[in-house]
């Protein structure tokens, strides 16, 4: 009995350490940060949809991936290691980019053609950190760049880096010069579906 009790105690403290982890200390400052539209030098097109997950697909083969607001790069993925035969999932994406963003949300591109980061470097709203390109899956597919925004999960884990935000309400506005912040769409989720991280990475 007090076996299960602990084993009850220790899991819900996981659970709250991960919401606290996805959601703290960001509605102070999500008026104060930078977004910028972060593609540029070739048009691109976006689309409003997408299959099974909140995400978009940015068409506009090597146009220049910008960071959209400050952070830290969390992860880098330089070396492309998708092989159709096996498409393992955590390889779908080729070269990817993760950003932290100073507003708790988490910002994933995938498919890139180049990488010009490398992790735990701090970016700024607009700097340049990839080009867009073919990898991963996309090589059977067409150029284009996947934007998955998210909670910051701490846990390892790749359903939730997909994408659980519609980005393109928030690319409308940044391609208008509006500072549209995503943080309380991200708070919403975070409460709508608390134990999503541990879930993810338990089908990790």
């Amino acid at each position: 009995m007090l076996r299960r009790l602990f084993v009850i105690v220790v899991a819900s403290f996981f659970v709250i350490s991960s919401a606290a982890v996805a959601s703290s200390d960001d509605s102070d400052n999500k008026r104060d940060l930078k977004y910028v539209f972060p593609f540029s030098k070739v048009p691109v097109t976006y689309s409003r949809d997408h299959l099974n997950y909140p995400a978009t697909d940015v068409h506009g083969c090597y146009a220049r991936v910008l960071a959209p607001t400050s952070g830290v790069v969390f992860d880098v993925e330089a070396k492309d290691l998708w092989i159709k035969e096996i498409d393992a999932p955590g390889t779908r994406g080729g070269l990817t980019i993760t950003l932290h963003g100073d507003d708790r949300v988490r910002y994933y591109f995938s498919h890139l053609g180049r990488v010009k980061v490398k992790r735990d470097d701090r970016v700024e709203p607009g700097q340049w950190i990839g080009v867009m390109g073919s990898s991963g899956n996309a090589q059977i597919t067409k150029c284009h760049t996947h934007l998955g925004m998210s909670r910051i999960c701490p846990q390892s884990e790749y359903k939730v880096l997909q994408g659980e935000i519609w980005p393109w309400k928030f690319l409308d506005a940044w391609l208008k010069g509006i500072n549209k912040s995503p943080v309380e769409a991200k708070n919403r989720i975070v409460k709508a579906s608390p134990q999503a991280c541990e879930t993810a990475a338990a089908q990790d």
